[in-house]
Parts: structure tokens; C-alpha cells; sequence
């Protein structure tokens, strides 16, 4: 039997201005779209029998999965993806709502406010998780303490690019030319404070290199001015499906390899070592839920992370699926809150 999946949230705008940008958006949403899971959470008429079994217990009503960002973006694919097959997991809907707005602070709020009691999940990433505590003096949650983590669900690493006719092919040849010329090539993010721009403080300060900075309003005008020639790099997630054409020079990626350009070596293989930094995806559930159902929630997600239907839709976007226990789930959460805190404080990144 399949259930209706209600989608309070408004028609097809555009990515949120804040959210890291798709690195392979139109593909993943292609394929979404080709499952329903665009338009609709389901539960599968194959259900298992135990979960179905479990009426009397938790869940026994739906459960709401708010996703503090517009549709369309990634976080709202990734939450989808993995929103259907829990639902059949759990044997109740997943409900999904789309309460974007103020860098995803809206959203945030509304998940860290709502009652501890299994029925709500909220899906966070490295800016409402790490960067808005950072960014918003006034946040209006805690990234820490309001939320009990759950689950990661994916990474994703972000390609640096060179302008198709820059003098080099490969990191090191960049890295060679950058420490010769201090301050002479240009490289583009979609913003201040964003994850590419927080890549290039990082890798600057690891690599002693000096580059000038180019922020623009977005990762697509940053992508045509590479394009065209007006900046040397790039770092951002929107220069992926360029890069795979090879119209633009993919350098490497700022964390794990990624499936869509295996051959692409990371930053740390390539001359940096210890170097990584990458935008994440995960659920959460509100601060004080029972122990019980939290794991009960982890315990699918990793399974669900595994299933070849979720790891190669991902795959298609640049996207690696990434399941994981509560604790180091909220490991990674606090180290990158440590990490991001030392990029923003020695680059003296100010956020407007």
C-alpha cells in the first residue's frame, strides 16, 4: 500500500543563497525525479513484515523530517533519498518539510524546539551544523547541545578548478607556480564564509601559498567568470559538472575522492598533507529523545547507506553515501565546529 507524502513547502524555488552549492544537482534531481521521490515520500508495498508488525510500538504515526533549506538544493535531495527507504524501515511515513530561511536557521530552530519524542528528525550540514555559529552572533539554537545526532548520511568534496587555459595541469605544477608567484592568481568562492571560501583560508594556511580572493554572490557567476577566463581557480561545488566535460581544469578535491571523478587526486595526496575539509549531511533529532530510538533510527540509516539504490543515485551528484553511529556522528560535529572556529578566527573571516 502506498501512502500520500505531504510537502508543505513552496513550488521549485531555487537553492538557498547560503547552502553549499549542487555540485550535480540536475543529474541527482533527474534521477529523484524518476522515482517520485522528488515529489513524494512513500511506503513500500514491501515493507517488512517486522516493521509493519511494530503498530503498537515506536512509530506508531508518522514521522516529521524538516529540512531547514528550499527544495531543489542538495540537502533536500539527500534527505529525500534517504527518506523513503526509512520509511519502509519503520513502517510509518516520512513526512518532509521544507522550512527554509536565514541561512537554515529557521528550520534549525523549529527542529531543536519540537518535542523529544522520536517524531521529528531534522537533516543538518557543515552551515547550519558549524559555520551559522560562527556567522549569526544571535543563532537562535545551539548546533551542540540542542540536538542528539543521529546519523551521518553523506559527504561531499569539493573540486578545485583552473581555468582551461591556466600553465598548470596537476596540484603540484599549481602549488610550484602559487609559491613563486605570491599573490598573482585570483580564486573564486560563492561567498564569504561559504565552504569553498573556508577551503581556500585552509588551504593557504597548510600549503603557504597567497592567493587573492574573488567572493562572488553564488557558486553559477563564479563559474562563468572561470569560464571565461577572469579568475585563475575556483572552489565550489558548481564547477563539477564542468570539470567532468573537462572544460575547466579539475586540480583536486578538498576531501575524499569522489565517485564521479575517481581519477581527480585529493589535496592531501597532492602536496598538503593532512589536508581535508568537505561539506557533511545528517539526522538529528531533538536534544532529550529516548537513547533507544535514536539508535533504533541509526541502526537503519546505516543500512540504508549501503543499499546500491542510494549509493549510486548519490554517486551520479559527486555525493558519497556515509552512514554512521550517533557518537561519531557527533564527533565529526564538534571537531569541524573546532576546525571552522581556527579557519574563521586566523583568516579574520568576517560574515555580512
Amino acid at each position: 500500500m502506498t501512502r500520500p507524502f505531504k510537502d508543505t513547502s513552496p513550488a521549485r524555488p531555487r537553492h538557498a543563497a547560503n547552502e553549499p552549492v549542487d555540485s550535480g544537482r540536475r543529474t541527482l534531481l533527474r534521477g529523484l525525479a524518476g522515482t517520485g521521490l522528488a515529489a513524494a515520500t512513500t511506503l513500500s508495498p514491501w515493507a517488512s513484515s517486522g516493521a509493519l508488525a511494530q503498530a503498537g510500538a515506536y512509530p506508531n504515526r508518522p514521522i516529521k523530517l524538516i529540512v531547514p533549506y528550499p527544495p531543489g538544493g542538495n540537502t533536500d535531495l539527500v534527505a529525500r533519498l534517504y527518506a523513503v527507504p526509512l520509511a519502509t524501515a519503520l513502517g510509518q511515513p516520512v513526512i518532509v518539510e521544507n522550512r527554509g530561511g536565514a541561512a537554515a536557521s529557521i528550520g534549525m530552530s523549529a527542529a531543536a524546539k519540537s518535542p523529544a519524542d522520536g517524531y521529528t528528525l531534522v537533516i543538518g550540514d557543515v552551515g547550519s551544523l558549524c559555520i551559522n555559529r560562527f556567522a549569526q552572533p544571535n543563532l537562535p539554537y545551539d548546533p551542540v547541545k540542542d540536538f542528539a545526532p543521529v546519523s551521518l548520511l553523506s559527504t561531499v568534496s569539493i573540486v578545485v578548478t583552473a581555468r582551461p587555459d591556466f600553465p598548470a595541469s596537476t596540484f603540484p605544477e599549481f602549488l610550484a607556480l602559487a609559491r613563486a608567484n605570491p599573490g598573482k592568481y585570483a580564486c573564486a568562492t560563492a561567498g564569504a564564509g561559504t565552504i569553498g571560501h573556508l577551503s581556500l583560508e585552509l588551504l593557504m594556511s597548510m600549503a603557504n601559498i597567497q592567493l587573492r580572493h574573488v567572493p562572488y554572490k553564488g557558486g553559477a557567476p563564479a563559474l562563468t567568470d572561470l569560464l571565461g577566463g577572469h579568475v585563475d581557480l575556483m572552489i565550489d561545488g558548481a564547477a563539477l559538472s564542468q570539470a567532468r566535460t573537462g572544460k575547466i581544469k579539475a586540480l583536486a578535491v578538498t576531501g575524499e575522492r569522489i565517485g564521479a571523478m575517481p581519477q581527480v587526486p585529493t589535496i592531501a595526496e597532492s602536496g598538503v598533507p593532512g589536508y581535508r575539509l568537505s561539506n557533511f549531511w545528517g539526522y538529528l533529532m531533538p536534544a532529550g529523545t529516548p537513547k533507544d530510538i535514536v539508535e533504533r533510527i541509526s541502526t537503519e540509516v546505516q543500512r540504508i547507506a549501503v543499499q546500491a539504490a542510494v549509493r549510486d543515485r548519490l554517486t551520479e551528484g559527486g555525493i558519497t553515501a556515509t552512514g554512521s553511529s550517533p557518537q561519531v556522528f557527533s564527533d565529526l560535529i564538534r571537531s569541524e565546529n573546532e576546525k571552522i572556529g581556527g579557519i574563521i578566527k586566523t583568516a579574520k573571516i568576517t560574515f555580512q
